[in-house]
């Protein structure tokens, strides 16, 4: 049987709006994010409310946990208790070298 360039299109337009409502349907509901005094960014985004008020709108919840250096935040990333982290980029290099999931 020969599949026609319509019956593709239209089966990778449902595939595409099935991952789509996927996707929705396991939106967090709380962000996990590091702060640490090493990372200027992450204290001025705590500070200021900025990642609360953009995901507000969403229902999403930031919920900040103080790191203590590259190590202390690539430990907590590695056993799940962040969402998102900052280090250094030696401690990164090497945390993903080391099996963390880093992503740039």
């Amino acid at each position: 049987m020969t599949i026609s360039r319509r019956m593709a299109v239209a089966g990778l337009a449902a595939s595409l709006v099935l991952s789509a409502g996927q996707a929705i349907a396991q939106a967090p509901k709380e962000i996990r994010v590091d702060f640490a005094t090493y990372n200027p960014v992450s204290l001025v985004l705590k500070d200021r409310g900025i990642l609360e008020k953009a995901l507000a709108a969403d229902g999403i919840t930031v919920r900040w946990v103080q790191s203590a250096g590259s190590n202390k935040a690539l430990e907590f990333l590695n056993a799940g208790s962040l969402d998102f982290g900052s280090t250094a980029g030696a401690a990164a290099l090497i945390g993903k070298i080391n099996g963390n999931p880093i992503k740039t």
